[in-house]
């Protein structure tokens, strides 16, 4: 029997996101980010098609040069403007009834104290629709925005998020008992005052001595996302991820990295069903792959090269656009070392004798997560990602909505025809949902639920 895979909307609040440059569409709506009326006809869409959740992705400061400058970065919309995607959240919640809502929140940019109640009044308000995705942040700008010292290294931003998340799980699961909520109108009591606790939290970064203002939700702690890449990001992710992002492509790297996540999150006591895993894809959709190849040639007189460029520094910290365009790539291998994966992959993939060159790199820098072609041609591709190990898609955007109101109408009837969709949402939270379970709890081997009730004895 197949199995179904699992589907969200990669977004973020903003007219630029992946593709760059896709705004300038003519029938592209992403300028509309702004507007309410977008997001709610989008929610609704998704739900019809039984689409599993959003995932609002966000950054904290500017991301990315060209040459040396910024400006290119607010000229093509490169992730600014940029809105806060809980506002969203909120919304969003009231129109639907069954979609998820992960969101993006990086340790430095609440105290935790704070989080854990916003967390908490969202999933209550959405019935237990919520997720978060676990970041640290790496971009040297945001910390500066917020006053933080910058520079730190990956173990030092992990070994942040570690006592984050450990003031986190205190409020949501050990903070409140599980029947301290007695709401009886008769009896005069909402709340037994003996079942709430202070959790006098003291560590490096945080001192927190209160309780969760907000009561326990109906998943108490949110859905977990992650997508560490480096070893102090693996190991966070596979002690504290159900949801793990992957930037691998093939089959090969595909299956060597969720085995090396699962290996590490058993050696955290948990089991290899605990993490699903999810690959980020775009999709041009035709009635033919030929039709659908026209379309993406016609999308791709869009995109901005150097949007592009401040796009790649963004992620990678080396700015292209210093460069002339024909410099082949294994000129740069040492000159730029930080990127020498990426660059050997181009090099490794191109015809024999042939010298790719930065032109070429960054033209070919979004292949490996396009997927062009007829409903067929899609649903095979994907049925081939799902033999490697990947348990769902992150269906990102080139063209806001078009490029989901395509897929929902074409692609979606051919993916449920062969067991790879849902056709129906399964009820209860979020977590039951995703993981077929009959609790919204987090699992029993996951470090949050060891926090429960861990301060009822005091």
């Amino acid at each position: 029997m197949t199995k179904r895979m699992i589907f969200t909307l990669l977004v973020m609040d903003s007219a630029g996101h992946n593709f760059q440059g896709g705004w300038r569409h003519p029938r592209a709506r992403n300028r509309d980010f702004k507007k309410l009326d977008l997001w709610v006809d989008l929610a609704k869409k998704a739900e019809q098609a039984k689409i599993d959740a959003f995932f609002f992705t966000d950054v904290l400061g500017i991301q990315g040069e060209f040459n040396g400058s910024r400006d290119i970065v607010f000229k093509q919309a490169v992730n600014v403007p940029n809105g806060d995607p809980a506002m969203l959240v909120s919304a969003l919640a009231r129109e639907t009834s069954d979609i998820g809502f992960l969101y993006t929140s990086s340790v430095i940019s609440k105290h935790p104290f704070m989080f854990a109640r916003e967390v908490s009044t969202l999933d209550n308000l959405s019935d237990g629709r919520v997720g978060w995705n676990i970041v640290t942040s790496a971009n040297e700008r945001a910390f500066r925005n917020f006053g933080l010292p910058s520079g730190l290294s990956h173990d030092d931003r992990y070994r942040w998020a570690d006592e984050y998340v450990d003031v986190v799980y205190k409020l949501w699961e050990g903070s409140w008992d599980v029947d301290a909520v007695v709401d009886d109108a008769a009896r005069g009591v909402y709340t037994d005052p003996n079942k709430i606790h202070d959790i006098h939290h003291t560590g490096e970064r945080y001192s927190v001595e209160g309780f969760n203002l907000m009561q326990p939700s109906p998943q108490r702690t949110p859905v977990l996302a992650q997508a560490g890449g480096s070893p102090a990001g693996l190991d966070f992710a596979s002690k504290h991820a159900e949801l793990m992002f992957l930037s691998a492509y093939t089959p090969e790297t595909i299956a060597a990295q969720i085995s090396a996540v699962r290996a590490q999150a058993r050696g955290h006591g948990r089991c290899d069903g605990d993490i699903l895993f999810l690959q980020g894809l775009m999709f041009v959709v035709g009635s033919t792959d030929e039709e659908a190849f026209r379309k993406w040639q016609d999308l791709e007189q869009y995109r901005s090269q150097e949007g592009q460029v401040a796009y790649f520094a963004g992620l990678s910290g080396t700015d292209l656009g210093r460069y002339d365009p024909q410099t082949p790539l294994e000129d740069l291998l040492d000159e730029i070392p930080g990127t020498q994966g990426a660059f050997r992959a181009v090099i490794n993939a191109w015809p024999a004798g042939a010298k790719p060159t930065v032109h070429d790199f960054l033209t070919t820098l979004s292949i490996p997560q396009m997927v062009v072609g007829s409903p067929e041609t899609i649903a095979a591709e994907l049925a081939d990602y799902q033999a490697a190990g990947v348990d769902g898609v992150q269906i990102m955007n080139i063209l806001m909505p078009q490029s989901y109101d395509e897929f929902f109408e074409h692609v979606v009837p051919v993916l449920q025809d062969k067991g790879l969709m849902q056709k129906e949402y399964r009820p209860g939270s979020l977590r039951e949902k995703l993981f077929h379970t009959d609790t919204a709890d987090i699992s029993k081997r996951h470090p949050a639920f060891g926090y429960r009730g861990m301060f009822s004895n005091r």
